[in-house]
């Protein structure tokens, strides 16, 4: 129990200072690369600065779930185990009969716990601060505007165009609503000058969707046989006209819309729902692979952790090599193959070349097995 402590505290130790190293060598080259826009957002050194701290502080959680997080526990992983051969400190353990896997157990078992700390950062912490993470994007990239967006609704069989849609401030200008599909009970063609996402008050597991506020509009209704419905005006007002359609200062958009549906060509905004949400658009949207694909990713890049850790220990042990800068090197090698194995299993997962659900647990399945083999089949 001893050692398990001492293995497991070699690993915490390297995997710090491994975190802290990675996500700033992220932070300098990410803000030296889009440096411009932030000098072009801010007129002062102290707005520049305020504006990097708070954008890192909101970003890095998400890029650490997604692609520092793994990286580092491959890392750390390697690296204690090359600190312990450099030191010959695995002699005196194999020599009381313990093996290499058994030896080497506490180190999976501070995976898994790593697993589980990426998972609930994921799925509880990054979808209640989506507000400051897309603050945090427009004060880097300013006021991005996506020009004539389009999403064909399949549930409530519309076409909902935006004229004008900005993505951080989830607003958009020149609404237009048009029933393209027949469906139960009546249709309304509708026009609005402008709309509002109103997201959600609770956004954790179990949460609902918010919606799109339309505001200053037009709606004409038309019953199932496409049939424009007249409404009579009230009888006390003698001499009215009937109406074709109705005004309205503020009304509900019936649709499944949701940002993420307008925003899959920009920032990654799957990123911040949660597994309840990204269920709900799987069985609602047309396009089913790909939030079926997300929605088992978000459980694969929590394992990907341990996978990558299964997987790289027997290899370093393999080689039986010293040289810190070649545990780097199997590491990123490592974590470099599984992306993009990862990232080709899951657009066939998207485009039908496989089942959705086998396209996102694929990458997992087939390095957890070959992790395992080669791991049970470590020299003692």
């Amino acid at each position: 129990m001893t050692l398990d402590w001492y293995i497991v505290r070699r690993f915490a130790g390297i995997y710090l200072a491994n975190l802290v190293s990675f996500t700033l060598l992220f932070v300098l080259i990410d803000a030296l690369t889009h440096f411009e826009n932030f000098a072009q957002n801010t007129d002062s050194l102290g707005a520049f600065l305020s504006v990097c701290i708070s954008y890192y502080a909101a970003i890095t959680p998400v890029i650490f779930c997604q692609v520092l997080g793994p990286v580092v526990s491959v890392s750390a992983g390697l690296f204690a185990v090359t600190t312990l051969q450099r030191a010959n400190e695995f002699v005196p353990i194999l020599a009381t009969g313990r093996s290499y896997q058994r030896t080497l157990v506490p180190i999976l078992m501070a995976s898994l716990v790593i697993c589980i700390s990426v998972f609930v950062i994921q799925e509880a912490w990054i979808p209640r601060t989506v507000s400051a993470i897309r603050q945090a994007l427009e004060s880097r990239a300013g006021n991005d505007i996506l020009n004539n967006v389009k999403h064909l609704d399949m549930v409530y069989g519309n076409l909902v165009v935006f004229k004008k849609y900005a993505r951080f401030h989830r607003t958009a200008k020149g609404i237009l609503v048009l029933p393209v599909s027949k469906r139960e009970g009546n249709q309304f063609l509708i026009q609005a000058e402008s709309a509002e996402w109103i997201a959600p008050e609770f956004t954790g597991p179990g949460s609902v969707l918010g919606y799109f506020l339309l505001k200053n509009g037009t709606v004409q209704e038309y019953d199932p046989d496409a049939r424009l419905v007249i409404h009579a005006p009230p009888k006390e007002w003698v001499g009215a006209k009937p109406k074709l359609f109705e005004n309205f200062a503020e009304r509900k958009l019936e649709s499944d819309l949701m940002p993420a549906d307008l925003e899959m060509q920009g920032v990654e905004e799957t990123f911040y729902l949660t597994l309840s949400q990204l269920s709900r658009k799987a069985e609602t949207s047309p396009d089913k692979n790909v939030w079926i694909v997300k929605y088992f990713s978000r459980f694969a890049y929590a394992a990907t952790n341990f996978v990558l850790i299964l997987l790289g220990l027997p290899v370093i042990v393999y080689f039986g090599n010293r040289n810190i800068f070649f545990g780097a090197l199997v590491a990123v090698a490592i974590s470099t193959s599984y992306f993009v194995f990862n990232s080709v299993c899951q657009d066939f997962g998207i485009r039908g070349h496989l089942p959705a659900r086998l396209g996102a647990g694929l990458a997992p399945i087939v390095f957890t097995s070959l992790g395992a083999t080669l791991y049970r089949q470590m020299r003692t």
